[in-house]
């Protein structure tokens, strides 16, 4: 008997009173029935349309610091409206940044996993070795050529030197 009261008691509270449990709203995703392909390429897309919109708001903070900046005021009060501007275009930069770094990281992530759905992870991590390999061989050859146009030079200081000190005398010679 006392435990039906028990319960009957805990339905009112439970009427009466706040859930313990916060329902959140959430995401759905339609695009699970869909072609994975398709759906990935799309949030790409969009990805994209944001690093793009980012990139922009990101040039105009900075743009907006660079000219607060520069902006001479003299007066009190133009001092602290610098500082108030410098500061919130200085937060926007950092924020602007960080955001940028997220969905730069996101688009990689999207865009392997749409490799990964096509097939091609392997021939783009062969173009990326071969790059890699084709700039280090380049930086390889352009430091040899540096380095044997410096022993050249090196080498050939005596001659140079004797004709110059040859070419001296005979103008002071004339």
């Amino acid at each position: 008997m006392q435990r039906s009261g028990t319960n009957h008691l805990r339905l009112i509270q439970g009427i009466f009173s706040r859930p313990n449990k916060v329902v959140a709203l959430q995401r759905i995703d339609l695009s699970r029935n869909a072609d994975p392909v398709q759906s990935l390429q799309a949030r790409l897309e969009t990805l994209e349309r944001q690093i793009g919109e980012t990139s922009r708001a990101l040039i105009q903070a900075q743009a907006v610091s660079v000219r607060s900046m520069l902006s001479g005021s003299s007066d009190f009060l133009g001092g602290v409206q610098k500082k108030i501007v410098e500061s919130s275009a200085r937060n926007s930069v950092s924020w602007h940044q960080s955001r940028l770094l997220e969905m730069t990281q996101e688009r990689r992530e999207l865009q392997d996993q749409l490799d990964r759905l096509t097939g091609q992870v392997w021939p783009k991590r062969l173009r990326r070795w071969l790059l890699w390999a084709g700039i280090g061989a380049a930086i390889i050859v352009a430091s040899t050529v540096f380095i044997m146009g410096v022993f050249t030079a090196i080498y050939l200081l005596p001659i140079w030197g004797t004709l110059l000190l040859a070419l001296f005398l005979l103008q002071r010679k004339r």
